[in-house]
């Protein structure tokens, strides 16, 4: 049976075991459904030769010599899909773990698309299925259950191999650069750090009308800081369709709430007041500073045609090339392209260019066109 370490003293005898590895596989367990910042349960580690889980619920127990070892970077700490994970660390430590390496980036340049789980991962490179079944438990209770443990422990005992194959892979086709820029933006701290005047940005606006905006800004603002200070999930203060709702309605008084049926005038006095008084921060901000939205329509694109044949331009690169189509080019830059507009984007620089930003131009001169044979797209010369 796996021994959970509790006291300083087994996290330090445990950590001494693997301090001298080249790399070793973090994964983490936490609770988020009813609190704004995630509770961490769970911390589970595995070199090559040697696995641990470390109870961080436990009173015997200091995290700091954990923290001393993930900080140091010497040791390269493999995560999947590891980014609520890094968020976890950066609350907990104030920063972020040093020589990150996430294998679902890494996998977007193996073939595998875009977002492949680490199941999937594992059953395809070591023919290994996961017992998934525990992924929902309740990890604050204790005692935990064997199930449970085995569970959170597979997640960082096949990944050690994981990586093995597609360091590998990676370092035969040299496509180190091409995910280089990933893994740097997961290590910058300014992703974790909590801005709550730009949380409106986090909403599905369709409307790009400024004063609306505006309005939105400051609500969202509001509720960020009354999700945080309260530890609640932001829907917990308001829904975001409620929140976009007041903005639109714009209630002066407390008797304009009652066209909101969410909202009980007796039961919500005081979420209404503050309600009220954000909208009228709101009001006395100047024309001239109210935002703007990135959002377009379709029917903004002039060229739709043009954008759905850059596409599948796209689509038969990722395929030809077995990489991720979003690690080639977002849709905001394919409809750019569409327009003529071709300054300042990624997609004309390095890698990039080279397998796609160089076809891109050719496609819209008019150099190239698509057939196909055997029931696959193929890239003509038009010239020929």
């Amino acid at each position: 049976m796996i021994t959970i370490i509790d006291t300083n003293k087994e996290l330090k005898k445990n950590i001494k075991i693997i301090e001298n590895e080249d790399y070793i596989a973090i994964d983490t367990e936490f609770i988020r459904e009813r609190t704004y910042f995630s509770k961490l349960c769970l911390i589970q580690i595995a070199s090559k030769n040697h696995s641990f889980i470390i109870d961080p619920l436990s009173k015997e127990l200091d995290l700091k010599s954990f923290w001393n070892f993930i900080s140091q970077e010497k040791v390269i700490k493999i995560i999947h899909s590891g980014r609520q994970d890094m968020e976890i660390f950066f609350q907990q430590f104030g920063q972020l773990p040093k020589s990150v390496y996430d294998t679902q980036i890494a996998a977007m340049v193996c073939g595998f698309g875009d977002q492949v789980s680490y199941e999937q991962l594992v059953n395809r490179l070591l023919n290994v299925k996961i017992d998934k079944s525990s992924r929902v438990s309740n990890w604050s209770f204790r005692p935990l259950s064997e199930k449970q443990i085995q569970y959170a422990l597979s997640d960082v005992t096949y990944l050690v191999k994981v990586y093995e194959i597609l360091k590998n892979e990676i370092f035969l086709h040299k496509r180190e650069l091409w995910i280089k820029e990933e893994m740097e933006n997961l290590s910058e701290s300014k992703n974790y750090e909590i801005n709550t005047k730009e949380s409106w940005k986090k909403l599905k606006i369709k409307s790009t009308k400024r004063a609306y905006l505006n309005k939105v800004k400051y609500l969202a603002d509001w509720r960020e800081k009354a999700s945080i200070n309260r530890n609640v999930p932001r829907n917990k203060v308001i829904r975001d369709d409620t929140l976009l709702e007041i903005a639109s309605l714009n209630p002066k008084n407390s008797e304009d709430f009652r066209r909101l049926r969410v909202f009980s005038l007796d039961k919500d006095k005081n979420i209404i007041s503050e309600i009220i008084k954000t909208l009228r921060e709101a009001e006395t901000v100047p024309e001239n500073l109210f935002p703007e939205t990135n959002y377009i329509k379709k029917n903004k694109v002039k060229s739709l045609a043009v954008l759905e044949l850059l596409k599948v331009l796209v689509k038969f690169v990722s395929e030809d090339q077995r990489v991720a189509q979003k690690l080639i080019v977002k849709q905001n830059e394919l409809e750019l392209m569409a327009e003529g507009n071709f300054e300042n984007l990624k997609s004309f620089k390095g890698w990039r260019n080279e397998i796609f930003g160089k076809l891109a131009k050719d496609l819209l001169e008019g150099k190239i066109a698509f057939g196909i044979k055997n029931k696959k797209i193929q890239i003509i010369n038009s010239n020929n």
